[in-house]
Formats: C-alpha cells, sequence, structure tokens
C-alpha cells in the first residue's frame, strides 16, 4: 500500500507532463527556447501544477508522514534533472559522423525528457521569466526532502517540549537525578585526589629509663621467692 503512494505520484507529475506534450507544443527544448503565446486555461493549470508539485503534494506528505509520496516527487524531480547531467558529456560521442545509433537514440530521449519534464512550467514564464522557470523541474526533489524533514523536526521538538509542559515533574526528577549523578562524580573524584596529611615538626619520643644493677639484683631476689614459697598447710 505504501508503495502505491510512490507509484501514483510518479505517475501523476509524468500524465501531467505528457498532456503537455501531447496538446501544446514545446516551449523549453534542450538548448533553447521556442517562443510562443500561451493561452489563459494552460497558465491557470500551470500554476495549479506549480503549487501541486512544490506546495501541497510536498507540504501533505510531510504532514501525514507518507515518505513514499515524498519519494515519488524526488524521484520524478531525478527524472527531470537527469538529462542536464547527462547529455553535456555526450556531445563528444554525437559529433561527427561516427555517432553510433545507440548514442543518437538515447540522447533523442534525454531530450524528450527534457521537454516533457518542462512542458508543465512554461507558462509560469509570464510570472518569474524564462531563466528562472526553466530549472523549477530541478527544484522538485530538494524541495521534496527539505520540506519533508524541516517538519518532522518541527513535530519532534514540539512534541518534546509539549510532554515537557504537561509533565514538569518528570523533568524536575530527571534534571536533579543528572545533577546528583554529575555532584557524585565530581566528589567521587576529589576522594581520589586526596593525599595523606604530613606531619608537621619533629616527633620527639619519651626518654626511657634504665635500671641500676642493684634494682636488678633486688628484683631478681623477690622473684625467687615468690618461686620456692610453697602453701602453707
Amino acid at each position: 500500500m505504501r508503495r502505491d503512494y510512490f507509484i501514483c505520484v510518479f505517475l501523476l507529475c509524468i500524465c501531467v507532463s505528457l498532456f503537455y506534450v501531447c496538446f501544446m507544443p514545446l516551449y523549453f527544448v534542450y538548448g533553447g527556447i521556442v517562443p510562443r503565446e500561451f493561452g489563459t486555461f494552460e497558465t491557470v493549470m500551470s500554476y495549479i501544477y506549480l503549487a501541486l508539485v512544490f506546495l501541497v503534494l510536498p507540504v501533505y506528505a510531510a504532514y501525514k508522514k507518507k515518505l513514499w509520496m515524498t519519494a515519488g516527487l524526488a524521484a520524478y524531480g531525478i527524472l527531470a534533472a537527469f538529462p542536464v547531467w547527462v547529455l553535456p558529456g555526450m556531445a563528444d560521442k554525437l559529433s561527427g559522423d561516427d555517432a553510433s545509433i545507440v548514442s543518437v537514440v538515447w540522447a533523442f530521449l534525454l531530450r524528450s525528457i527534457y521537454g516533457m519534464a518542462e512542458a508543465p512550467f512554461a507558462p509560469a514564464t509570464r510570472l518569474f521569466g524564462d531563466s528562472f522557470t526553466e530549472v523549477l523541474p530541478r527544484r522538485i526533489m530538494p524541495v521534496a526532502i527539505i520540506l519533508y524533514v524541516c517538519i518532522q523536526l518541527y513535530r519532534f521538538y514540539r512534541d518534546a517540549y509539549r510532554a515537557e509542559q504537561l509533565d514538569p515533574l518528570k523533568a524536575l526528577d530527571k534534571t536533579s537525578i543528572e545533577n546528583s549523578r554529575s555532584a557524585a562524580a565530581v566528589g567521587t573524584k576529589t576522594i581520589r585526589k586526596a593525599q595523606i596529611p604530613e606531619v608537621l615538626g619533629t616527633v620527639i619520643s619519651a626518654p626511657v629509663r634504665t635500671q641500676s644493677k642493684s634494682e636488678e639484683e633486688v628484683k631478681k631476689a623477690t622473684d625467687s621467692d615468690t618461686d620456692f614459697d610453697g602453701p602453707e598447710d
């Protein structure tokens, strides 16, 4: 079902272009312009197609998240720009009498695609001029992609802001948790960096009193008396 959106948008753009090619003479051809007058109906339909391709379809696809519709517009934009990318490199192959039939047929097909893509935009030259209108088909792809990305980014930030406004406590909890984690990390680093303080000054030990020989003899005698005295009857 999603791929149907891609096919429908892609074929819609091609059908509108072929309608102009079948019923209106070409104004833009590769390498030049064939001047002619534009009717009122043709001009109005050209402006409608212009608004549809550059505004209605891209905005609708982005708003409804229809990625395949955006892909269809982008694919048609690539098709419209493809002849301009390829034909300048084929100038050497088409010059002279040695041009192959394959190159001639391929160049004819690319020129036809160029005229088909430019046909719906030709009446817009009244408003925008020839030089600006000629590059409009090659702007379909970037416009479709940029609008889709911008609207999705806007929606993402809008939903995040609304969620924060509806539940501010949750946002505060998250903030407090993050602050506590950062404070704990800083405290851990401070403890790791802490060093044992050094002792200031000189440590002075108390003098040890030495016993004299007489005191040692008295102590030994006392110990010997206590050892040989037995219990009384």
